[in-house]
C-alpha cells in the first residue's frame, strides 16, 4: 500500500513538471506592441484670442462669423449680448475681443464702448451664454501746472501736454469769484494741483480726476481752493477758513466773448435810436451758446416779447430775486412755466429774438422788482464745511497748501497765458 502511495506521488510530481515545461516552451498569450501614431493624427483644441476693432456697417453677427465662431451658435451669443447692450449702439472703431477654440466654439466675447467699462460674454459650466458688466478701474495720477497770464493759454496747456478740459475744470472752481472774461490781468498767477486717470493695462491718460487744490493770485489777493468731502453734506471747494467756495449766484450765466451792454439808466437802443433805460447786461456770444441758470430757481414766467424776444424769468430761494434771459434762439429742455430748475442747469440759448443788432443774451436782475447790476451784486457763500468735520478739513487743507507751495520747486515749465483766452468756449470741444 506505501508503495501504491509512493508511485503516485511521483507519478504527479513528474506531470506538473511537464506541465510548466510546456507552458514555457508554448506561452498561450502573446503580447502585441501597437505603433506609434503620428503627430498629424493628434490634433489637441487650441484657444484662438484675437483684438480687433469694429469697421464701417460691421454687424455683432458678421463679426462672429469673421472670426471664426460656428454659424449655430452666432444667434444664441448675440441673445446673450442683448441682456447687457444694444446691438444698435456698436460704433465703428470701438474695441473688442473674442476667444475661440480651433473646433469653432466661443469661449469669450469682449466688448469695450470706452476705456472705463466693458461687457463680457462668456461660455458658462451648463454650456449656454451668460454675461457680465465689468467697471475698469482707473489709476489715479497726481500732477502739477503753475502759469502767469502774459500770452496764449490755450496753446500753452496744448504745449504742457493738457488739454482744455483742465482749464474748464480750473475755472469752474472760482467762477463765483471771478469772470475770467474781464476780472485777470497782465501778470495774474495760477497754480492747480490735480488728478489723471490712466487704464491700468497700457497706461493710458483717459479723463482727468478733481483738482485736488487751485491757487489764482490777482492784484496781489490770493484766492485758495481746497477740495473736500464734507459728507453727509455735499462735497466741493472750501477757501482757508472752510467757507464754500459755491455763491448764491453765478458771476455770469453764460461763457460769452465780451459785454457789449452795460447795465444802465439810460442808454441809446442801437435800434430804436431812443435813450431809455438798460436795466441789464448784454453778453455777445455766437448763436446757440448754451445759457444756464444763475442760481437754484423756479420757472415764473416763460414766452415771447417783442423788446427782449424769448425770454425765460426765475425767481430765486431767497423770494426776493428774479433774473430774466432775453433774446433765446430757443428754450432748454424741460424748461416750462412752474419747473424748478438747479444752478448751472440750461435754461436756453443765445440768439437774437426780438429787438436785437446780433446774437447776444441778455441777463438783468432784481431784487424786490427793483432793477440792480449783475456785476455788482453781494453774493453770499454756500454752507461751509460742518462742524463735525472741521478737524478733518484742517489736516486736507494743510496737506494741499504743502503740494502747492511744492509747485515752486518742481522741474515744471511755467506756461504763460492771456487773459482773452482764459475762458476757452467749451462747447466747441467734441465730446471725448
Amino acid at each position: 500500500m506505501i508503495k501504491a502511495v509512493k508511485i503516485l506521488l511521483l507519478a504527479l510530481i513528474i506531470f506538473m513538471l511537464s506541465f510548466l515545461t510546456f507552458s514555457q516552451l508554448n506561452p498561450t498569450k502573446k503580447i502585441i506592441e501597437l505603433p506609434t501614431l503620428p503627430d498629424t493624427i493628434i490634433k489637441p483644441i487650441k484657444t484662438i484670442k484675437i483684438a480687433d476693432t469694429i469697421k464701417k456697417r460691421e454687424t455683432l453677427s458678421t463679426i462672429l462669423t469673421r472670426n471664426g465662431v460656428s454659424q449655430n451658435l452666432v444667434h444664441p451669443v448675440i441673445a446673450s449680448f442683448k441682456k447687457c447692450y444694444s446691438v444698435k449702439r456698436l460704433m465703428p472703431g470701438d474695441r473688442y475681443t473674442i476667444e475661440t477654440d480651433s473646433s469653432g466654439s466661443l469661449l469669450s466675447f469682449t466688448y469695450l464702448p470706452t476705456d472705463e467699462k466693458k461687457y463680457v460674454i462668456y461660455s458658462d459650466k451648463n454650456g449656454s451664454y451668460s454675461y457680465h458688466e465689468v467697471t475698469v478701474e482707473l489709476v489715479k495720477k497726481i500732477k502739477y501746472l503753475r502759469g502767469t497770464i502774459q500770452s496764449t493759454l490755450y496753446e500753452a496747456i496744448l504745449e504742457a501736454g493738457e488739454t482744455p478740459e483742465l482749464l474748464f475744470l480750473f475755472t469752474d472752481i472760482f467762477q463765483w469769484d471771478i469772470d475770467f472774461f474781464i476780472d485777470p490781468r497782465f501778470g495774474d498767477r495760477f497754480k492747480i494741483v490735480y488728478e489723471k486717470l490712466y487704464t491700468p493695462d497700457v497706461d493710458k491718460f483717459v479723463r482727468y480726476g478733481k483738482i485736488l487744490a487751485a491757487q489764482y493770485t490777482l492784484n496781489y489777493d490770493t484766492l485758495t481752493a481746497i477740495y473736500f468731502d464734507n459728507t453727509p453734506a455735499d462735497d466741493g471747494y472750501y477757501d482757508l477758513n472752510g467757507k464754500s467756495f459755491q455763491k448764491t449766484f453765478l458771476k455770469s450765466p453764460l461763457n460769452f466773448r465780451r459785454i457789449s451792454s452795460y447795465f444802465s439808466y439810460s442808454r441809446r437802443h442801437p435800434i430804436l435810436k431812443k435813450y431809455r433805460p438798460h436795466y441789464g447786461i448784454d453778453y455777445a456770444a455766437r448763436k446757440g451758446t448754451p445759457v444756464s441758470a444763475a442760481a437754484d430757481g423756479i420757472v415764473i414766467d416763460k414766452g415771447y416779447d417783442r423788446g427782449i424776444g424769448n425770454f425765460v424769468k426765475l425767481r430765486h430761494k431767497n423770494a426776493r430775486f428774479v433774473t430774466l434771459y432775453g433774446h433765446l434762439s430757443r428754450f432748454g429742455k424741460g424748461i416750462v412755466k412752474g419747473e424748478r430748475v438747479k444752478q448751472k442747469q440750461i435754461i436756453g440759448y443765445v440768439g437774437r429774438t426780438g429787438l436785437a443788432t446780433g446774437p447776444h443774451l441778455h441777463y438783468a436782475f432784481y431784487n424786490n422788482g427793483r432793477p440792480v447790476d449783475p456785476l455788482k451784486i453781494e453774493n453770499t457763500s454756500g454752507d461751509p464745511v460742518l462742524a463735525e468735520n472741521n478737524q478733518r478739513f484742517c489736516s486736507v487743507r494743510d496737506l494741499m497748501l504743502d503740494k502747492l507751495a511744492y509747485i515752486d520747486y518742481l522741474n515744471i515749465p511755467l506756461i504763460f497765458t492771456t487773459a482773452s483766452q482764459v475762458h476757452y468756449n467749451r462747447y466747441t470741444i467734441p465730446e471725448r
